[in-house]
């Protein structure tokens, strides 16, 4: 507990100072509600209803299959194709089409493994991809990602970010409203690029926490309702932004998992593409086609060619009557409007490798994508004594890292150079002794990627130098009972080479950090019997968190936040305004977060409601509007088919995290009822720019 009262100390002094130490540069983050970008503009949360031309096409479509046919576009199963190159087709996937009615033949990866086949492009960091916190950064990495998978011939991606069953703190942060909105603009960018997205259920083992807790729920099925207000609440937030894709079930558990899901998904959301089951999902010793079937399974990823619920059984299960052909039609038309609602049946990729771009794809590298990821990501969590930023007249500095990390260790040592920084390199052994030019290092710079660290960081520490630790992990719950001796603390993410450069950059101060957390660090300390550590967990149990969820630090200075007002826009939508003023001497950009606290009878649960970036000048205030959707107060409600804001009192409060809020204000709201789409969203913009 030691490192953990002196963290929150330091973070509780920060507070306390601000806005003098309370920094929060952070890129073009904005209200997650749609953006103006290249391609199709994503717009309404949980408005899924795809366009109607892609249903129309799919409709005509099935009209003029015949009754095979139908039941073929129903399943995906290992096949190669002609013309693929000498293991190209290595564990890939085939959906057949029609080539009867000019349906081309589409691949793509089994689901079951989130890891690319042939990976030319490297897994995108979702984590620091959603610590940019900005939605337009998430649009161009799904159309970078498009036009790999598009030229390598794969017509469908998995999308992470935000599942069906909740994991506490989602692979791409622990906020449905941050997690959905940067899925679902990840999702339309790869529909720019006429690629499938496919919005996944998580691997088990993606899922746990640092102590290997899964949070999942004990028993199945349970009722899809109970996780409105949190999965399924991002999961729905990714779909209206994306405004097309598919959804996969089966990474954890089998696809009848949620009750009630496929009613939700039709009635309410009028979700209109496909439920995909990855390889197994609809195994078990009760799997049968009428029960998948009920579970609204449109097509199955199938292990073999002619393995799987949906091969054989299916088409007895019709002949029986036991499945009806109306159904069968609904099915494939789900498949078919996901398909022709990014247009990969009029552009289908080639399957030979293909080093030509997508219609419509954008010319950004993949180099250039990862680079700044990593630029908007890293977030700065600690910079004690202004060790940042390094520079000649600071001495050299010395660059330490274990054998594991030699790789980022010689790159970043590289940039720094580049930059005109001198700095020596070693590798040490966290079981051994700091080497003996620590000790006149006016600046030590510690890569570390494990607790397996600490004791060594600590022993750096206790010589008297001036100690940088960069995190080079996507664990939230990585110990730090170093926090309260070293100085500064970067959270760089798992190690991409691309971001030696820009991380360079930022350690020398010609670049700002500007990465705020997309979840909880808990330093391993987690409230009570609390399964979930997010910062809601934190806040019921009335303990501070080491960071909080929305935390980063500016080396340059800090901002200060005016009195917020809520006004009613119309009977149902709300706008909040206030002013942000850049408090130093040095251009920056601020996130500003708005949360709500609604009252007991509406969950009294505290939310991120909305988020802008801005731009500031220093010494000038600028006037921020963020708009508030209704369904964000409310709960979902069953038998409405809909979400219930009851009347009471809800508090709004604006600032740089979960817990850094500095002004809140109250609004009154009658009884509403709000139907399970949103419409007519106002379009957000990013100040300043």
């Amino acid at each position: 507990m030691r490192h953990i009262s002196r963290g929150l100390q330091a973070i509780h002094t920060q507070i306390r100072a601000a806005p003098r130490t309370m920094a929060v540069a952070v890129a073009a983050a904005m209200v997650p509600v749609f953006v103006p970008v290249p391609g199709p503009a994503p717009s309404a949360w949980a408005a899924t209803a795809p366009s109607s031309s892609a249903q129309t096409r799919a409709a005509d479509m099935v009209a003029r299959m015949r009754p095979e046919e139908k039941l073929s576009v129903l399943r995906a199963f290992p096949a190669p194709l002609g013309g693929a190159m000498a293991g190209e087709g290595t564990g890939l996937l085939t959906w057949p089409g029609v080539p009867r009615l000019g349906l081309p033949a589409l691949r793509m990866g089994s689901f079951s493994d989130p890891h690319p086949t042939d990976p030319t492009m490297p897994h995108l960091p979702f984590l620091a991809l959603a610590a940019s916190w900005d939605p337009v950064l998430a649009h161009r990495a799904g159309m970078v990602r498009a036009r790999d998978e598009w030229g390598r011939g794969r017509a469908m991606v998995r999308v992470g970010g935000v599942d069906l069953l909740p994991s506490g703190r989602l692979q791409a942060g622990e906020d449905p409203m941050l997690a959905g909105t940067m899925a679902g603009m990840v999702a339309s960018g790869l529909m720019v690029g006429h690629v499938v997205p496919v919005f996944a259920s998580l691997r088990a083992e993606e899922q746990g926490r640092g102590d290997g807790v899964v949070a999942l729920p004990a028993t199945l099925p349970v009722p899809a309702d109970q996780y409105m207000g949190t999965s399924l609440m991002g999961l729905s937030i990714a779909l209206g932004t994306a405004h097309g894709g598919a959804i996969a079930c089966g990474g954890m558990h089998v696809c009848g998992a949620l009750s009630g899901l496929s009613g939700i998904m039709r009635e309410q959301w009028h979700f209109g593409s496909m439920l995909m089951a990855m390889p197994g999902a609809l195994s078990g010793a009760d799997a049968s086609p009428v029960a998948a079937v009920a579970d609204g399974v449109d097509m199955e990823q199938s292990p073999g060619v002619e393995d799987g619920v949906y091969a054989a059984p299916l088409r007895r299960a019709v002949a029986t009557g036991a499945v009806q052909p109306p159904r069968i039609d609904q099915m494939a038309q789900h498949v078919l409007t996901s398909l022709y609602g990014t247009g990969i049946l009029d552009h289908p990729p080639p399957f030979t490798r293909d080093r030509k771009s997508p219609p419509g794809s954008g010319p950004m590298s993949v180099d250039g994508l990862m680079a700044e990821v990593g630029a908007e990501g890293m977030v700065l969590l600690q910079n004690e004594n202004q060790v940042l930023p390094l520079d000649d007249r600071s001495g050299q500095v010395l660059l330490l890292a274990t054998q594991a990390l030699q790789g980022p260790l010689v790159a970043l040592a590289a940039a720094l150079q580049h930059d005109g920084v001198k700095v020596s390199q070693a590798v040490v052994n966290p079981d051994g002794t700091p080497p003996p030019q620590a000790a006149q290092a006016a600046r030590i710079v510690m890569l570390t990627d494990r607790d397996a660290d600490n004791a060594f960081i600590t022993a750096l520490a206790d010589l008297g130098g001036h100690v940088v630790t960069i995190m080079m992990s996507d664990s939230p719950d990585r110990a730090m009972p170093w926090l309260d001796v070293v100085d500064s603390v970067i959270q760089a993410w798992s190690w991409h080479g691309e971001y030696a450069a820009p991380l360079a950059a930022m350690l020398t101060g010609t670049r700002e950090f500007s990465g705020r957390l997309p979840m909880t660090f808990t330093g391993g300390l987690y409230p009570p019997g609390m399964a979930y550590a997010d910062y809601n967990a934190f806040e019921r149990a009335h303990i501070a968190p080491l960071f909080p969820f929305g935390y980063g630090l500016s080396v340059a200075g800090g901002v200060s936040y005016g009195d917020v007002h809520v006004s009613r826009e119309d009977a149902t939508h709300l706008s909040a305004t206030f002013t942000v003023t850049d408090t130093s001497d040095h251009p920056i950009r601020a996130v500003a977060q708005l949360y709500l606290t609604p009252p007991v009878e509406a969950g009294g649960v505290k939310r991120l409601v909305g988020w802008r970036s801005i731009a500031l000048t220093p010494g000038h205030a600028t006037r921020v509007a963020i708009p508030v959707d209704p369904h964000l107060l409310g709960q979902w409600d069953t038998g409405a088919g809909g979400w219930v804001v009851p009347a009471g009192t809800y508090t709004f409060a604006v600032g740089a995290s979960s817990v850094m809020l500095t002004h809140q204000a109250s609004v009154r709201m009658p009884a509403l009822h709000v139907s399970a789409t949103l419409e007519n969203l106002p379009v957000p913009t990013s100040q300043g720019e």
